[in-house]
């Protein structure tokens, strides 16, 4: 029997993401794809987009700046921050609500969490859907990057690590630079306006910044933070985990 559009697709899924989704199906009828079927159809289809729709993410997305002249404007770019996602049951386990699939939806974190053990109303509910058609399509016109706090995520660095030889010391002793270096010079880079004020600055901030990362104290300041980072995933994690329970 030939598989679905939304079968292959979530067989290409990362086995991290699949994991997510069949620990939602644990408690109930449904099953993993029943869940995955919650996200927006348009990203099913790229895991990156996936994993920025449920767990957050930076965007940049082309917008189009009008000025009066012979050219009427121009493309520039703006940021947006894409949520963090939970599983959110339209009736609270509270009050008797099931954990199949068609008792909810996925809603930012925030909000999910602040609602305690009511139920969502019906205007939440439409409220959810609208931001999650948005995201959707943010991220899938938009430019999906990672900033400072996602670079320094504990498998980007591990891998970055295994690539390298297997060793964690040459990561903080070369890739640390690196990136720093280039995470600065992109944030002063936009806050100037001038061409030759954003690449002069740019550089100069980048420059001073791989230099810091090079020194022992940089590199103690890049383990603590990348330790920092480990803790606070895992604790997202499990409050995801707790939410979804």
């Amino acid at each position: 029997m030939a598989l679905t559009q939304l079968q292959v697709d979530y067989i290409n899924l990362k086995p991290s993401q699949r994991e997510y989704f069949e620990g939602l199906a644990d408690t109930s009828s449904s099953d993993g794809v029943d869940y995955f079927e919650k996200v927006p159809a348009e990203l099913r289809g790229d895991p990156e987009l996936v994993e920025a729709y449920l767990n957050g993410g930076t965007v940049e997305v082309p917008v189009w700046v009008h000025q009066r002249g012979a050219a009427g404007g121009y493309y520039d770019t703006v940021e947006y921050k894409v949520p963090d996602r939970d599983w959110s049951h339209d009736v609270s386990k509270a009050n008797g609500g099931s954990d199949s699939a068609d008792n909810g939806r996925f809603e930012e974190a925030s909000v999910n969490r602040s609602r305690g053990a009511d139920n969502s109303t019906a205007e939440e509910q439409a409220a959810a859907d609208e931001a999650s058609q948005f995201d959707a399509e943010v991220l899938e016109e938009g430019t999906l990057f990672t900033d400072l706090e996602e670079v320094a995520e504990a498998t980007v660095w591990a891998e970055a690590a295994e690539l390298a030889g297997g060793a964690f010391d040459f990561a903080l002793d070369f890739i640390a630079p690196v990136v720093g270096g280039g995470v600065a010079a992109k944030a002063v880079y936009d806050r100037f306006d001038k061409p030759a004020d954003k690449w002069g600055f740019g550089s100069l901030a980048g420059g001073l910044t791989a230099l810091l990362l090079c020194t022992p104290p940089g590199q103690a300041a890049t383990g603590c933070y990348l330790g920092y980072r480990v803790i606070r995933r895992g604790y997202n994690l499990w409050e995801k985990h707790s939410a979804a329970n």
